[in-house]
């Protein structure tokens, strides 16, 4: 039976082929039912997007990663204390220990619900297994639960662990050494640490142990060490940001904007609700169709487990051929019957008045500042008031493979896509066109918050929609304040940046 999205593809291409050659009068007919007929689909593949099981995600990173962050700090608190000198009193070592147990037990909690929602997925029950021995807990039943699985891959994890933990003294150095492959090979980071030292351990390998372990000590001072610039880093953007504010309120002059400026703001001319809508369901029913085919030929293809330098390409291909059709639409459906010219249409100027390239690009770095309180203020009431835990963003599975292979080819790949490619295409779509376009019609305001709540809203990501829609807003302002796209480019490839490298701090060896 062939796939019903597919079908939505052969009716495009009978609509647009027959728009292409036949006469006026019909041409305009079926371009008026090609708009009706992108709508129903963009509609329906959205319906189908947000109501789909493999689409929930529980949390902002994802169970087990938010798992991974909870060991990295046990297994820190853990290095400090032991390698700490003149803790002497009892109670605070009893303290920090029952702290630490308290991270095993979360962890422990969360990689069961990531277990739960990947019955399939025998690394994510053996991962639960690892940290269950570590608390002492019962496995038993994981155990047969993982050997049902019945993959190859599931039976090699459950002789595995069974091989570690029921007397592995009795193996003999060639097993051993082949154990401890096989080990290195199925797990990685705090699983495969803690796995090599309980054999290492229980063997008496002391040369082997000490090595291990002092790899894993060094890796959680390091942790700890980026997690102190990472803090001092946010708290200083805070401050930094919270001065650029105030400074915006009540030291800069507040006026509205002159209609000269007004001018070089707005849309060069009135395209019309009909043009508008129709680039913005063109760039959704083409990004959508592009899915589709992209999905049918990579369906087998787990990219995202293929390193971080495979994920990453295949993630700027994707963003390109699915992003950039939408200045295309800008150009063609907008820009060109108008004879309008495209730098001027979407308002990307280099330079405005007495400010030039050096001062937008300041003009952004003083946005993206204004932005951190801004959004972690708007993280903080979405957590409070909708029960938000955070981004479900798909693109964060191929953020964090970038992260823990710690490529640097991959990792200048994702700041390309993430710090170039997204701001531009982005910035050009709702600042450059949509706002801009309802400028011509609308107060600052009301243009602000529709273009930013479509802003939010596309992405299609729930958790991440109120910071997502303050960024809209902001970026809007600047736009506003500035008569050019290039300092709300600038902000947000900051934004985008700053983010993926946090990423990288936490959760990169």
């Amino acid at each position: 039976m062939a796939d019903p999205n597919f079908l939505w593809l052969y009716g495009f291409v009978l609509l647009i082929g027959g728009s292409l050659f036949t006469r006026e009068k019909i041409k305009r007919a079926l371009t008026g039912a090609l708009l009706v007929y992108a709508t129903v689909f963009v509609g329906q593949m959205l319906w189908t997007s947000s109501h789909s099981p493999a689409k929930s995600v529980k949390g902002g990173l994802g169970n087990s990663n938010n798992a991974d962050v909870l060991l990295k700090i046990e297994s820190a608190v853990n290095t400090l204390q032991r390698n700490a000198s003149g803790l002497s009193p009892a109670q605070p070592i009893e303290q920090v220990n029952k702290r630490r147990t308290e991270l095993l037990v979360q962890a422990e909690e969360l990689l069961k619900k990531t277990a739960a929602e990947q019955p399939n997925d025998p690394l994510a029950l053996a991962r639960v297994i690892v940290v269950s021995r570590e608390l002492g807990h019962p496995t038993k039943t994981n155990l047969e639960r993982l050997q049902a699985i019945g993959t190859d891959k599931s039976k090699q994890l459950v002789r595995i662990l069974n091989t570690l933990y029921n007397n592995p003294k009795s193996l003999d150095s060639k097993k051993r050494a082949e154990l401890a492959r096989e080990i290195e090979t199925e797990f990685s980071g705090w699983y495969r640490s803690v796995s090599l030292m309980r054999l290492y351990s229980a063997t008496h390998q002391t040369e082997a142990l000490k090595k291990v372990t002092t790899d894993f000590d060094d890796a959680n001072l390091r942790f700890v060490a980026r997690g102190f610039f990472l803090l001092g880093t946010i708290l200083c953007s805070i401050l930094g940001g919270s001065i650029v504010i105030l400074a915006t309120l009540f030291i800069m002059p507040r006026r509205i904007t002159p209609p000269e400026h007004r001018e070089q703001v707005a849309a060069p001319q009135k395209y019309g609700a009909l043009t508008i809508y129709s680039v913005f369901i063109g760039w959704l029913a083409t990004q959508l169709a592009i899915s589709v085919l992209l999905q049918s030929a990579m369906k087998d293809a787990h990219f995202s487990k293929q390193g971080a330098l495979v994920a990453g390409a295949v993630m700027f291909f994707m963003y390109l051929i699915q992003n950039g059709p939408g200045i295309l639409w800008v150009y063609f459906l907008a820009l060109k019957p108008r004879a309008i010219k495209f730098f001027e249409g979407v308002r990307l100027r280099f330079k405005v008045d007495r400010n030039g390239p050096f001062r937008l690009v300041m003009y952004g770095f003083l946005t993206w500042l204004a932005a951190v309180p801004c959004v972690v203020i708007s993280y903080l009431i979405a957590a409070k008031y909708f029960g938000s835990q955070g981004s479900s963003n798909p693109v964060i599975s191929f953020v964090l493979q970038a992260a823990r292979d710690n490529s640097i080819p991959a990792v200048a790949i994702f700041y390309l896509t993430l710090g170039v490619l997204a701001p531009i295409c982005e910035e050009i779509l709702f600042r450059g066109f949509l706002y801009s376009a309802l400028r011509r019609y609308w107060g600052i305001f009301p243009s602000m918050l529709l273009s930013a709540g479509l802003f939010a809203g596309i992405h299609l990501d729930a958790g991440g929609f109120l910071p997502l829609m303050t960024l809209g807003m902001l970026f809007a302002f600047t736009l506003e304040k500035t008569r050019s796209i290039l300092p709300c480019i600038v902000a947000h490839g900051l934004w985008n940046s700053g983010t993926f490298t946090m990423v990288l701090l936490v959760f990169s060896p």
